[in-house]
């Protein structure tokens, strides 16, 4: 078989620096014609096909990358800020190409919104490796379907419980693909819907209240939202001024302390008397808000007593959506959705093993 060149061209391909300055390879690169196989480049070890860099030159953009926004690493190496994403794009598609959903048992589900508006994204996290595995556009139940349906039937079955927040499509999902999972539903999130709840109290009792009485409830939001350790003198001076004047935001802001004393519980007859007393509470206050509140709780008590058997939250997930909002503001030209969750699989995984 014979071989012949079909053209020639000198190639410039960036290099690390030497000291100061940038550093190129000059070559020629040949095409050449095979029979059988028709034209082809020829390829070189030390670079991909079509880069113009060598490998441990785009080894050291993908390093960098890690630390530093796009911006900044293409300041450094005097680069178009596209370059450098382009060459962290791909070496993140290589890293992360073939997913590990291997030994999977105890997962965490939440959304997070990459952009201000409504555009959400599906976090599922691995709790035990502290790891996050995937990644899906949307928070529907057809975005977390899709990630079992990657996972397969084997290992859905393996995962003994998920902690979420009382999301229906979540729910939906897991029940559908991992019917033996137990759903853990995370303090975080329900003391956080809880919050809102307070502050519907407070905004029906603002409206109620004589004129002389709302310069009293005026500012004091945070106040109720915040837990009482993290006020400063004043604040708990003012906020004991709110709740002896208000016989129904004391309630509602007396009823989140307690509430919260359910994840305390590691009996499930306990929990259940817990939550029981609570919601009797609650109903029997006569307020709206907090009926309405309690029915809810009542309707997803299996996730809330499930607690007692896996002591699991989204808290770690919550600290990883701290991680995802530095990646956030440090980084420059995130428009695109799929570098974006490659980022947030590379920031939020564990370092690779270098040694």
């Amino acid at each position: 078989m014979s071989f012949w060149s079909w053209d020639c061209r000198e190639a410039r391909i960036r290099d690390l620096s030497v000291f100061e300055f940038k550093t190129y390879l000059v070559m020629d690169k040949h095409r050449t014609n095979c029979p059988n196989c028709g034209v082809k480049i020829e390829k070189l070890e030390f670079a991909d096909l079509y880069s113009r860099c060598t490998t441990r030159f785009e080894e050291l953009v993908a390093w960098l990358c890690r630390m530093a926004s796009l911006k900044q690493v293409a300041e450094l190496l005097d680069l178009d800020w596209k370059t450098v994403k382009a060459i962290d794009k791909k070496y993140l598609e290589k890293q992360f190409a073939i997913p590990d959903y291997d030994g999977l048992r105890l997962l965490a589900v939440d959304e997070i919104a990459p952009h201000k508006g409504h555009n959400y994204f599906t976090v599922v996290m691995d709790l035990e490796r502290t790891r996050v595995v995937w990644v899906g556009k949307g928070r529907s139940q057809e975005t977390l379907d899709q990630f079992f349906k990657e996972l397969g039937l084997e290992r859905s079955k393996r995962i003994e419980a998920v902690a979420c927040d009382m999301w229906d499509p979540y729910i939906a999902s897991i029940k559908e693909h991992a019917p033996g999972a137990k759903i853990v539903f995370d303090k975080f999130h329900v003391i956080k819907s809880y919050s809102r709840v307070i502050d519907k109290v407070r905004n029906i009792e603002f409206k109620r209240a004589a004129e002389e009485k709302k310069e009293t409830n005026k500012g004091t939001k945070y106040l109720l939202l915040k837990n009482r350790d993290k006020l400063k003198k004043d604040q708990k001076e003012q906020l004991q001024t709110l709740l002896e004047l208000n016989q129904n935001i004391n309630i509602a802001y007396m009823l989140k302390d307690d509430l919260k004393r359910l994840w305390n519980y590691k009996s499930t007859g306990w929990a259940n008397r817990c939550l029981d007393s609570w919601i009797s509470t609650a109903i029997a206050s006569n307020i709206k808000p907090l009926m309405k509140f309690a029915e809810m709780l009542d309707n997803y008590r299996y996730g809330l007593i499930n607690h007692c058997y896996y002591p699991i939250d989204t808290g770690k997930l919550e600290g990883m959506n701290n991680k995802i909002k530095v990646i956030k503001r440090i980084a420059y030209g995130f428009h695109d959705d799929d570098y974006f969750i490659l980022k947030i699989k590379q920031g939020c995984s564990p370092p690779l093993d270098t040694s």
